[in-house]
C-alpha cells in the first residue's frame, strides 16, 4: 500500500515578484548551509541496492518541513519512498518541476578511496563521498534554492514542485516502475508545464539525448566434439552478427555526437571441447534524432535478412528488443532554457553552455502523461565523477547551482527570461 501524508500547503503571502530583486534572492541563499545540507546528505548512505531510505528520507522530510513546506510521500515499493512538495500560488498555473534522486551506487574498492566514502570531508574546495555528484550535490542545492525562494516571502506566479525521488541506480526486479520519478509521473501524482531534472552535467543546460535500443540476440548452432567435423558453430556464426551490426548506417548530432554501437555481452557454448550450439548476445545502440527506436529496429531487421541470405547455416533461433526509448529534445527557446540561461548570465557573468545527455531515463514515455511541455537537465559536478571511486564535487559549482537554481525558477515562474 502507497503511504500517502498529505497536508494542505497555504499559499505565501507577501509582496509580488515585481518586488523582489534578483540580488534579494541570491542573497538569501546561506552558503553554509548549502554545504552542511550536503554534507549531513552524503553522510547517511542510500545505497542502492539494496535501498534502506528509512533515515535519509527522514532527514530530508525533517529538512523540508523545516522551510514551513509541507510533503507527501509517495511509496513506488515497499519501503521506497518519494517525497514530493509544493511551493505554491493561488495560480494554478504554471508549475515547475526540479528533481533529484538520492540513491547512490555502493562505493566499491574502499580501499582504493582517499577518504571514507561517508565523511563528505571537504579538502581544498571540493567535498568527497559516495553521492557528492551523483546525485545528492543537485537535491541539496535544489533544496537550498527552494528555502531561499520561501524566505523571499513572495507569492509565485505559478507553483514550485521540488521532488526528492529514489530508485535511479537499481529496483529490485519484481518492481513495476522504471524508478520512482516514473511511478509518480505515470501515476499523475505529479503534473507539471516544465522540469528541470537534476544530474550532474558540469553547469551545462542540458537539452537533448540520445535515444537508446538494446536488443538480445540468440544465435543457433550444431553441437559435436570440437575435434570432429559436422558441426556449427554459434559464436562464429554469432560473429557475423556484430560484424552486420557494427555496419549499421546511423548518424551524428552536433551536440550529442556520433551515434553509437556497442556490444555489451557475448555468452555462449558449454566446454572447450564441444563445438558450441547457442550463443547469447546484448548490443547497445544510441542513436540522435531524426532516427526513432523504431526505424533503429528496421534497420536491425533488414540486416538480420541479409545475414541469413548471405551466410550459409546462420540460424538467429530469436531476437528480442530489452528497452527501447526515443531521443528526446527541447527548443532551446523553451521558458525553462532561457530561464536557466539567464540564470547564468546573473550568476556566472554569462550563459552556460548548452549540451546533451547520455539519457533522460524513460521521460519520453510519461512527459505527456503530466502536461510537461518543457525540460532540460542542469545540476554541478563533472559526469566523470558519476559512480567514480573518489568522488567529488567542488564546493563553488555547488553553490552556483543552488543560485542559478533559485533565479531559474524565479524567471520561469515570471514568464519572463
Amino acid at each position: 500500500m502507497n503511504l500517502i501524508y498529505v497536508v494542505s500547503i497555504q499559499a505565501f503571502k507577501g509582496r509580488l515578484w515585481d518586488d523582489i530583486p534578483r540580488g534579494k534572492i541570491v542573497g538569501l541563499i546561506d552558503e553554509e548551509y548549502v554545504v552542511k545540507l550536503l554534507r549531513n546528505l552524503v553522510q547517511i548512505p542510500s545505497i542502492n541496492p539494496p535501498g534502506d531510505y528509512n533515515e535519509i528520507s527522514s532527514f530530508i522530510i525533517d529538512e523540508i518541513k523545516s522551510y514551513g513546506l509541507d510533503v507527501q510521500i509517495f511509496e513506488h515499493y515497499k519501503d521506497r519512498p518519494n517525497i514530493v512538495c509544493s511551493l505554491k500560488n493561488s495560480r494554478s498555473e504554471p508549475t515547475l518541476l526540479i528533481d533529484a534522486h538520492f540513491d547512490t551506487v555502493p562505493p566499491y574498492n574502499l580501499e582504493k578511496w582517499k577518504y571514507d566514502p561517508f565523511s563528505a570531508k571537504i579538502v581544498d574546495g571540493a567535498m568527497f563521498g559516495r553521492g557528492t555528484t551523483d546525485c545528492k550535490g543537485c537535491l541539496a542545492a535544489m533544496m537550498a534554492a527552494t528555502k531561499a525562494l520561501v524566505e523571499a516571502d513572495c507569492d509565485l506566479q505559478g507553483n514550485l514542485l521540488l521532488v526528492a525521488w529514489a530508485d535511479d541506480e537499481w529496483r529490485p526486479k519484481d518492481s513495476l516502475w522504471f524508478n520512482g520519478e516514473s511511478y509518480l509521473a505515470k501515476n499523475k501524482l505529479i503534473t507539471a508545464d516544465m522540469a528541470i531534472f537534476g544530474e550532474p552535467y558540469d553547469l551545462k543546460v542540458i537539452y537533448m539525448s540520445k535515444g537508446r535500443v538494446w536488443f538480445e540476440f540468440n544465435v543457433e548452432g550444431k553441437a559435436c566434439h570440437s575435434a570432429a567435423e559436422g558441426g556449427v558453430n554459434a559464436i562464429v556464426k554469432a560473429l557475423k552478427l556484430v560484424e552486420s551490426i557494427y555496419s549499421l548506417k546511423l548518424g551524428t548530432h552536433p551536440i550529442a555526437g556520433k551515434d553509437t554501437i556497442n556490444v555489451g555481452t557475448i555468452r555462449g557454448g558449454d566446454q572447450t571441447n564441444m563445438v558450441p550450439d547457442w550463443c547469447t548476445l546484448s548490443f547497445d545502440i544510441r542513436f540522435s534524432p531524426p532516427l526513432t527506436a523504431t526505424t533503429v529496429e528496421q534497420k536491425v531487421t533488414r540486416k538480420l535478412k541479409e545475414l541469413k541470405t548471405n551466410v550459409p547455416d546462420f540460424v538467429l533461433k530469436s531476437v528480442k528488443t530489452t528497452q527501447k526509448i526515443d531521443p528526446i529534445e527541447c527548443p532551446i527557446d523553451a521558458q525553462v532554457i532561457k530561464a536557466l540561461m539567464k540564470a547564468g548570465g546573473t550568476v556566472l557573468g554569462k550563459a552556460p553552455e548548452l549540451g546533451g545527455a547520455v539519457s533522460f531515463g524513460d521521460v519520453a514515455e510519461w512527459k505527456e502523461l503530466i502536461g510537461l511541455k518543457e525540460f532540460c537537465m542542469f545540476g554541478p559536478g563533472a559526469l566523470d565523477q558519476a559512480h567514480a571511486i573518489n568522488e567529488h564535487i567542488l564546493i563553488n559549482d555547488l553553490i552556483t547551482a543552488t543560485k542559478m537554481y533559485a533565479l531559474a525558477a524565479f524567471n520561469s515562474l515570471r514568464s519572463e527570461a
